[in-house]
């Protein structure tokens, strides 16, 4: 498919080559949302980068002004551009290198299972690792405490649906794990990386999935939760390790299911 190449200069004087292709599979305005945020997670367009004019956007893409403006309204939405009176619009400042909020209705089912595996991987490396720590440093107390939210977790799997703004009891119990290491940058680092995690996937299970598949679902979340921490209070760190990357694994292959695509490597 024929690209089209800009080079945007960035604040810094270094140069990085921006690739934009007209518009496939989604609609107009998704596919436009979907590059652009792809160049920004990618590290092609920067925090501070100036995005090209609404004109040249219309020439690169081949689509029409509205279709532009939509988009860039939507990233603005997402928090991820920003205008500037008189100068155009940038890539957010604010944002840093942060994620985009994966429940913004401005992305398209492609880029949203595309980032709910980064943020997969992302938690496959960090979590494996202080479940270890976490059955090795286990006290009498912080097992009581992993038992009291997996019963909150198992009386309610879907609590977090109702209010947003609270930890779901699921959350709490893998913050509860990074306490348990000692680590105050372990709790930081999951609890950032959990306030990624869209809280809307359940509730997109609910509608793709009949009752008996969800039931089933449930069970093995369940049955993953309770088998992590038997591991835990033996003190077995091989074992917690390997039970929340199968964990992760399985809710990568949910995720798979969950939004058809190409095969993830």
């Amino acid at each position: 498919m024929l690209l089209t190449k800009v080079v945007l200069s960035a604040m810094n004087n270094e140069t990085n080559e921006v690739l934009f292709r007209p518009p496939r599979k989604v609609t107009i305005v998704e596919s436009i949302v979907d590059q652009i945020v792809e160049q920004i997670h990618q590290g092609k367009l920067n925090p501070g980068d100036r995005l090209p004019s609404e004109r040249h956007l219309i020439e690169m893409l081949g689509v029409s002004r509205s279709s532009v403006r939509e988009a860039l309204q939507g990233l603005m939405v997402m928090g991820l551009v920003e205008s500037r009176p008189g100068q155009g619009s940038f890539v957010s400042s604010r944002r840093g290198r942060l994620p985009p909020n994966l429940d913004s209705m401005a992305l398209s089912e492609h880029l949203q299972r595309e980032m709910r595996l980064q943020l997969i991987e992302a938690r496959r490396t960090i979590e494996p690792p202080i479940a270890r720590l976490a059955a090795e440093r286990a006290t009498p107390e912080g097992v009581g405490i992993l038992r009291q939210r997996f019963a909150d977790y198992s009386r309610d799997p879907f609590g977090h649906l109702g209010d947003p703004q609270l930890p779901s009891a699921h959350s709490a119990l893998h913050l509860d794990l990074a306490e348990m290491t000692g680590n105050p940058f372990f709790v930081a680092v999951v609890d950032n990386l959990l306030r990624a995690v869209p809280q809307t996937l359940r509730s997109h299970e609910e509608r793709a999935l009949d009752d008996s598949e969800m039931q089933q679902i449930i069970a093995d979340e369940i049955a993953m939760h309770d088998t992590l921490i038997q591991a835990i209070e033996r003190k077995d760190g091989e074992a917690a390790d390997q039970i929340m990357d199968y964990h992760l694994d399985y809710e990568r292959r949910l995720v798979m299911r969950l939004f058809p695509g190409e095969t993830a490597s």
